[in-house]
């Protein structure tokens, strides 16, 4: 079976993941995509939701996609969510199976920054899709795939959100109305 994997604190989780992967799992002929949502990034500040609250919205904004599954194995361990750890647990858990591992292209920028990046690129595939119109020179060690961009920021939904500015056209519908349901991001 050939799997992608795509990690992140989605907080909250939007229409660019969702393209991304989507586009991902065509391209790359993948059977089934795994989202790992993070207990806590080493690279980013702290999650502003709580991590119940970003598990919901990752489930609701699967639901309608088969193929995609939600691995919670980072937010349910203790302390930072090191890629290297998850990688390890992935070529133990799904030995026989092509995995690919899917970053944007913001996450490629600063791969030198993760810890123990060189040995990733020896456990796993990595993938870098393109999430920006420019062209970046991607290394020859990863897999470059260059799809049709959709420029969404989980950033920006928050401070539109909080000043009360429209965010709902970059949303699937059931996670927008989860996040009003619960008053996620207005202060």
């Amino acid at each position: 079976m050939r799997i992608g994997f795509f990690g992140g604190t989605f907080d909250p989780v939007h229409l660019g993941h969702i393209h991304g992967v989507v586009e991902a799992k065509i391209a790359l002929d993948l059977d089934k995509i795994i989202l790992i949502p993070a207990k806590q990034s080493p690279l980013k500040d702290e999650s502003t939701t709580g991590d119940r609250h970003r598990l919901e919205m990752l489930e609701r904004a699967a639901a309608p996609y088969k193929f995609m599954e939600i691995l919670d194995w980072e937010i349910t361990r203790e302390g930072m969510s090191y890629t290297f750890d998850t990688v390890q647990y992935l070529k133990e858990e799904y030995p026989s199976d092509e995995r690919y591992f899917l970053i944007g292209s913001d996450q490629y920028e600063g791969f030198h920054k993760w810890h123990r990046h060189e040995a990733l690129l020896k456990m796993m595939n990595f993938v870098v899709m393109s999430r920006r119109s420019d062209e970046l020179a991607i290394d020859e060690r990863f897999i470059a795939l260059s799809q049709p961009v959709m420029e969404i920021s989980s950033t920006v939904i928050r401070e539109r959100i909080k000043k009360g500015e429209v965010a709902m056209h970059q949303l699937e519908p059931s996670v927008y109305q989860y996040i009003k349901e619960h008053r996620l991001y207005e202060t």
